[in-house]
């Protein structure tokens, strides 16, 4: 069993950070290695899948399809692939920003070591390159420089 949780922090409105955060199909401008693909599902909702490219991750190989979104506070993502189960973002605003807060739990269909550590990385330079987007959006948005 994979249990992991980890956070970050970005000095913006948790709105704007959900809006960015919840735009599945934007997230390769900002999470390096990330693909996504929109599917039918047989609704006129947006579904997605994630895919985290085998090159730029070691060899993990996961699909994940976003469901069950709480408006400005988070969403959770079902797994395939390498990892069965799901994962969750979640967020919490604070004094002078947002706190982005990150839950894995399943199963590894390889080494659950290996396979904890790749994620953890995965998962650190997505909530980067989250970061890095959203605050050269607020200092762009004040006239600031990036």
């Amino acid at each position: 069993m994979l249990h992991l949780d980890d956070d970050g922090f970005v000095r913006a409105p948790a709105g704007l950070v959900y809006r960015r955060l919840t735009d599945v199909g934007r997230w390769p401008t900002w999470w390096h290695g990330v693909r996504t693909t929109p599917m039918a599902d047989g609704s006129d909702r947006e579904v997605w899948a994630v895919e985290l490219s085998r090159d730029r991750f070691r060899g993990l190989r996961v699909a994940a399809w976003p469901h069950t979104f709480r408006h400005d506070t988070g969403f959770t993502l079902a797994l395939t692939g390498d990892v069965v189960g799901q994962a969750e973002f979640w967020l919490e605003p604070t004094h002078g920003g947002t706190i982005v807060h990150h839950l894995l739990q399943g199963e590894a269909t390889r080494s659950p070591r290996r396979t904890l550590v790749t994620w953890r990385t995965v998962v650190r330079r997505g909530l980067w390159g989250l970061k890095d987007a959203v605050q050269t959006e607020v200092r762009t948005a004040v006239g600031m420089r990036p």
